[in-house]
């Protein structure tokens, strides 16, 4: 039960131009049947659902086990009792004006409910079936224009036990939601008369300039966090998941608290500082925005509201000057309390007003729950289960949930961009953080590492070589050749864009080879690299070596100004964005043979820029 909102920025620039050109109306009525108008956040998700239809981004997901056999007919009846309670239950959002959505007249139409029994099956083949047919299920889009956009399913099981899922569109529930929803829900279960529902409230539209200002200058020079990936970006979002479990155990967490109390910060503030000093440490720079959401309910005194009015924070944190663990988490609790004390601003509003560029404010989402507690149907118990989302927004989304036994829970992860053992990576490097953070708050943050025990022991096989010393020096050009000579239609390069074998890969570089050096490019140059990370990238490395000169890596996602920096700093005397820069490279004019080797073991092979705590490149 979870937020996960995220908006490009020219979707958040769309959306405040929509809204501004509205003619006047109400809010969202939870009472009224008929048109009524929507509010900034319903907006900002339909418009979001325009750009990338057929997503199941947007679908919150519950799932429990129930200790005994629901009796689906008072489940129907409740359920549609909660229909005619929450008018938002019966809304859709037809095409057309998006800023009108459509309310049914109470009591509605049936709820959808669906009812699968599996009893026939043992209870191990039945509890596999309807877990898989759960995912499906949360997987699946809803139609904003059609509805339903709620879905309840129980699922009997052989050993007189069911499953039960509950799924709602995040244009007409929010986290908080559904934990209403189920105290009503129980409420009406047991033929118990709920209170009186809670109106949904307005959400202010337009936040004042003066609040838009003071977020524009707190995330003014805000850069993508740049985490380094497996895989090339592809060019449209496919919002493909999967994750990696993380724990914190109760001794861990009860330091956690410790230092919360001490440090006068929240446990959240504590757990992102961690995870602030993870990205950090990964990605290589300080300066940093992660996503996290924040009920707006105490605001609108509407705790028994039913609908959307959870809203994201863009919490930017630069510890670029931070010296010590302490002044990292200072750094981070003032990041917090700032944005808290502007909330009131609707993310959807922000991203239109914060971002230039056309990037997303963030890449990276934190999510800290209390821990679901069970609850009961009647006189059955029901266990929530701790479910990973099977579609994530961002590029990586971290949700843990808080208990007295310690916090449990998953760091998901794009699947189109990282492989697993790197999502592995990133939480064994989160927990080890987090280990230094409670252990010494006033240790030289430089002394920190945030790499695992595993990760160290992992780095050591690899650098522990079981090839005989070479008795004399063999360059890097002469090594692959060799493997040439040997396997020539092996694979060598696996990139997003195809494979090349250990034949093509040096014919290709050769040709390079010898076009740079036709430009002038020998021992004692340097060569800027900027391509993505496809194979003509390693046809670019290998065939600057072989030319005898050496390569600047740089990174073509870089900011404009420092990849500016890079290159003048270093003095490259050509710049490849393209293999085919090098003027005759693509119509096959340079020979194919190996070059003569041009200089020595003494001549620069490369030279990498790291930012350095000034925050400009430096070399090593």
């Amino acid at each position: 039960m979870s937020e996960t909102n995220q908006f490009p920025a020219e979707l958040g620039r769309s959306l405040v131009d929509r809204w501004r050109t509205r003619t006047a109306g109400p809010a969202t009525p939870d009472t009224t049947d008929g048109a009524a108008r929507v509010n900034p956040i319903q907006l900002g998700l339909r418009l979001f659902e325009e750009i990338h239809p057929g997503t199941a981004a947007n679908v919150l997901r519950f799932d429990a086990e129930v200790e005994g056999a629901l009796d689906t007919d008072r489940l129907a009846t409740a359920l549609g009792e909660l229909s005619r309670r929450h008018a938002v239950l019966r809304t859709t959002f037809p095409d057309g004006d998006p800023h009108t959505c459509v309310v049914a007249p109470a009591p509605g139409p049936d709820p959808d409910l669906t009812v699968v029994d599996l009893t026939s099956h043992d209870a191990e083949t039945g509890r596999d079936t309807a877990l898989s047919q759960a995912d499906t299920r949360a997987a699946a889009p809803m139609n904003l224009a059609t509805g339903p956009l709620w879905r309840v399913a129980v699922w009997h099981l052989s050993d007189g036990t069911s499953l039960l899922q509950l799924l709602a569109h995040h244009i007409v529930a929010d986290g908080w939601s559904l934990g209403v929803f189920l105290t009503e829900l129980t409420t009406l279960y047991e033929g118990r008369t709920p209170a009186p529902a809670t109106p949904l409230p307005t959400v202010a539209a337009t936040p004042s300039e003066a609040d838009l200002a003071a977020w524009r200058e707190r995330l003014d020079g805000a850069k993508p966090l740049s985490l380094p990936t497996d895989r090339l970006r592809p060019r449209t979002r496919r919002f493909r998941s999967a994750h990696v479990d993380l724990a914190v155990d109760t001794e861990l967490l009860r330091r956690v608290e410790e230092l919360a109390g001490t440090a006068r910060m929240t446990p959240f503030m504590v757990l992102l500082s961690a995870l602030h000093l993870t990205l950090a440490r990964t990605a290589g720079h300080a300066d940093i925005t992660i996503g996290s959401p924040i009920a707006t309910r105490e605001r609108h005194r509407a705790p028994g509201a039913v609908g959307p009015l959870a809203t994201m924070l863009a919490l930017r944190t630069d510890t670029t000057g931070s010296r010590t663990v302490r002044d990292l988490l200072n750094t981070v609790r003032d990041t917090c309390l700032d944005a808290y004390s502007r909330a009131h601003v609707p993310f959807e509003a922000l991203a239109g007003q914060a971002g230039q560029s056309g990037e997303s404010l963030f890449d990276v989402l934190f999510v800290l729950q209390p821990q679901l507690t069970e609850t009961r149907l009647g006189e059955l118990p029901v266990r929530p289960r701790l479910m990973a989302p099977s579609t994530i927004r961002n590029d990586i989304e971290l949700y843990l949930w808080q208990g007295d036994d310690g916090i449990t829970g998953f760091l998901a992860y794009d699947t189109d961009l990282f492989a697993a053992e790197t999502a592995t990576h990133l939480a064994e490097r989160f927990r080890t953080a987090l280990t230094a953070i409670v252990t010494d708050p006033d240790r030289d943050l430089a002394d920190v590492s945030v790499v695992s025990g595993g990760e160290w022991g992992r780095w050591r096989e690899l650098s522990v070589s079981r090839v005989p010393a070479s008795s004399s020096p063999v360059s890097v050009c002469g090594l692959v050749e060799a493997q040439v000579d040997r396997v020539p239609g092996a694979v060598a390069v696996r990139a997003v864009d195809g494979v090349l074998t250990f034949g093509e890969l040096e014919v290709r570089a050769n040709r390079l080879a010898w076009g740079l050096r036709g430009l002038g490019v020998g021992p004692g140059d340097l060569v800027g690299v900027c391509l993505p990370r496809t194979a003509d990238l390693v046809v670019a490395l290998l065939g600057v070596l072989k030319s005898g000169a050496g390569f600047v890596p740089v990174d073509p996602g870089y900011p404009a100004e420092r990849v500016a920096f890079m290159l003048e700093d270093s003095g490259v005397s050509v710049v490849l964005r393209s293999l085919d820069d090098v003027p005759g490279f693509a119509g096959g004019a340079f020979s194919s043979s190996r070059p003569p080797v041009l200089g020595g073991g003494d001549d620069v092979a490369y030279v990498i820029y790291t930012s350095g705590s000034t925050g400009r490149p430096r070399v090593w």
